[in-house]
């Protein structure tokens, strides 16, 4: 064991030297791609500029966006008790928006996710797995949401989508998305145990035989609640919901290009998911280029505006809901005080 030591110290260097340049190279990629739009023309700083002039679309915005933040501390906290574990929501929404200040500083919602996770465990004093579950499957709940809602838009657009080859594909992947996603999910709830022989492969990566664990174990918990798991649901589909209304109404506000706001509710969700992809810090860049070619796609004649401008400005301006987080930190100082370890 001791002389296993010096090794495993090795190890854990090397990988945070890994992750650290790991991190360089995605914040590396998000800003070239950003310099890239703006460059090109895809993105026009001007925009920012102009939003002064529209008060109220910044300040529903801005609402709109600090709504989320109850609704996902809700959502977290279903999770948590579903798992047998309870937080008081004030602590909860303290650590969500703590949670969110450290996706801006960092650049990245991993770290949110940490960070929240970690202010979870330290209130409690115990249940660090079920924390990290929880955590998990709000995440996974909120991209399903996110499936959802294209779907949706998909299923109601077909017709339309189908005139366009690109937009055809699109939604044809999200149908197909959504149906295995549905599909993977029913088998484990049926059958959680198929992922013992997963397991059972993979013991030279310990940290994904420790996650495909918690996911059986969270499952097993969690199938015995069916309504919370609705009720989990119903939040997350509110929360991007949310988002997708506060794009639309900053689309309205800068006034660029042909589309109607409907024409931007539907690409809100489909860039949300490519903003999701794990390619830069919070999809800097890729959700920009995103939403741009999707409304191109959209167009009925090309006009060359920068739609672009219109998900940075989103970007932007749902930056300012980072200031709930730095309350919380000021008021929250000493969780595992305000709730001892039981």
């Amino acid at each position: 064991m001791e002389s296993r030591a010096p090794a495993l110290k090795q190890t854990d260097r090397a990988l945070a030297r890994q992750r650290l340049w790991t991190n360089l190279a995605k914040t590396a990629l998000g800003v070239t791609l950003l310099a890239a739009l703006i460059f090109w023309g895809k993105i026009d700083l001007n925009v920012l500029l102009e939003l002064p002039a529209a008060p109220w679309a910044v300040v529903t915005c801005l609402a709109l966006s600090f709504l989320a933040l109850p609704l996902a501390a809700l959502r977290w906290g279903i999770f948590l008790r579903a798992l047998g574990v309870s937080i008081p929501f004030v602590n909860l929404f303290h650590f969500v928006a703590i949670g969110l200040l450290t996706n801006v500083l960092l650049l990245g919602s991993a770290g949110g996710d940490a960070v929240r996770g970690l202010y979870a465990w330290r209130a409690l004093g115990r249940s660090g797995g079920r924390v990290a579950v929880s955590v998990l499957a709000d995440r996974l709940f909120s991209l399903f949401a996110v499936l959802c809602i294209s779907l949706a838009f998909s299923l109601f657009y077909w017709r339309q989508m189908q005139q366009v080859p690109a937009l055809a594909a699109l939604g044809t992947s999200i149908v197909v998305a959504t149906v295995a996603f549905v599909a993977g999910a029913c088998l484990l709830f049926a059958a959680p145990d198929l992922t013992r022989p997963i397991e059972a492969r993979l013991l030279r990566w310990p940290m994904l035989v420790n996650l495909l664990a918690q996911a059986r174990g969270m499952i097993l918990m969690l199938r015995t609640d069916p309504l919370s798991l609705l009720a989990a649901f119903a939040l997350a589909l509110a929360t991007q919901i949310l988002t997708v209304f506060a794009v639309a109404v900053l689309a309205g506000a800068i006034k660029i290009g042909v589309l109607n706001p409907i024409d931007y509710m539907f690409a809100v969700p489909f860039t949300l998911i490519v903003n999701a992809l794990p390619l830069t810090p919070s999809g800097i860049g890729v959700g920009e280029a995103a939403f741009d070619q999707i409304c191109r796609w959209l167009e009925p004649t090309p006009s060359g505006a920068a739609y672009s401008s219109i998900f940075f400005a989103f970007r932007v301006v749902s930056t300012l809901t980072c200031i709930p987080g730095l309350i919380s930190l000021a008021i929250y100082r000493n969780a595992a005080r305000s709730n001892p370890p039981r």
